[in-house]
């Protein structure tokens, strides 16, 4: 097949039936000009329906303490509270990032990841600039801006300062983060580290 006659709903049914591997898909969405946010966007409405978490009924104080807790979060990990993010997260839960070809499951798992990215990232910020609660998951897109002071994978600490774009997927379970995806372009990351 040519590539100007791959359509996203094929390739969308090419990484559901295990064709083409997420990493690939994003890459190819980013060539085509779209967003990390309509990259994020594009995944998440393409989740095969297995993966979704049941919604819950939606309300304004469901979405208040969906967003409440989301602030939470942000905050642990500005401040780089490794214990309450441990704990904003579900024993089983599974974080995908758009840095990793592979899936982290579980807390152990989870917080080496993020035990990573903040030793990475010296005076780390993430800045919220538009957030959607729709029944247990929340969907924010944000700017994070900070300095890289520590090895990344495929980036040894740089020293310089970076400002990135993303999307991230959070669904809730029992107040308990079970699922979280961050999609970002990688490429524009490396642009700015290296």
């Amino acid at each position: 097949m040519q590539e100007e006659e791959y359509t996203i709903p094929q390739m969308v049914e090419d990484v559901r039936a295990g064709k083409m591997g997420r990493r690939q898909f994003m890459k190819r969405l980013t060539t085509m000009g779209i967003t990390a946010a309509g990259i994020g966007a594009i995944v998440a409405a393409s989740s095969s329906s297995a993966a979704r978490a049941p919604l819950q009924v939606h309300t304004a104080e469901h979405s208040a303490k969906h967003i409440q807790l989301h602030d939470q979060h942000l905050t642990h990990q500005s401040q780089g509270n490794t214990s309450e993010l441990h704990n904003d997260y579900a024993e089983h839960a599974v974080v995908e990032d758009s840095m990793h070809a592979q899936s982290f499951v579980g807390r152990a798992a989870i917080m080496g990841r993020k035990n990573l990215v903040l030793a990475a990232a010296s005076d780390a910020s993430i800045s919220v600039t538009n957030r959607i609660v729709h029944g247990n998951q929340v969907t924010a897109e944000w700017v994070a801006t900070g300095r890289h002071t520590g090895d990344l994978p495929g980036l040894p600490a740089s020293g310089r300062s970076f400002t990135l774009r993303g999307v991230t997927v959070v669904v809730r379970e029992k107040g308990k983060i079970v699922r979280e995806a961050l999609y970002y372009d990688v490429s524009e990351l490396h642009r700015q580290l290296r």
